[in-house]
């Protein structure tokens, strides 16, 4: 079944929680979303992203990445790709407004223990550079 068919909204227009969860019924796409909620800017590169989840292959991270944001769960913004340093993130992804809401009320994905987890984790001089990079705005 095609994720995009699960995802509706409730008729107060938030997401649907059973669908919802549902759609993060899958390991990579939770370990996707712990990863955003855990950055320390709340706004993961696509280069983070899969810096902290090396099992997943690029073209399942794209699959994932549209799936996520297609249910309304993580929105993206890309920076002007003009002046950008060789190698340089142009694309970031955050929940949205709607995804935090849902999972503050369900009581799941809370940011302290994402955030404590990927502070311990060793991080090469590019992805530290990556965290403390500007993001476009959304």
């Amino acid at each position: 079944m095609d994720p995009f068919d699960q995802v509706s909204h409730t008729e107060d227009g938030q997401l649907d929680p059973f669908k919802t969860m549902g759609i993060l019924d899958h390991v990579e796409r939770k370990n996707i979303i712990g990863t955003i909620v855990g950055h320390p800017k709340d706004t993961p590169s696509r280069k983070e992203i899969k810096y902290y989840n090396p099992s997943i292959s690029e073209a399942n991270l794209s699959r994932h990445l549209a799936t996520l944001e297609e249910c309304g769960l993580i929105d993206s913004a890309s920076k002007q790709r003009e002046g950008l340093n060789r190698g340089e993130s142009y694309r970031y992804y955050r929940l949205t407004g709607q995804a935090r809401e849902l999972f503050d009320r369900l009581g799941v994905f809370g940011p302290v223990p994402y955030k404590n987890l990927l502070e311990q984790v060793e991080k090469s001089e590019e992805i530290r550079a990556a965290e403390h990079a500007d993001r476009p705005t959304f």
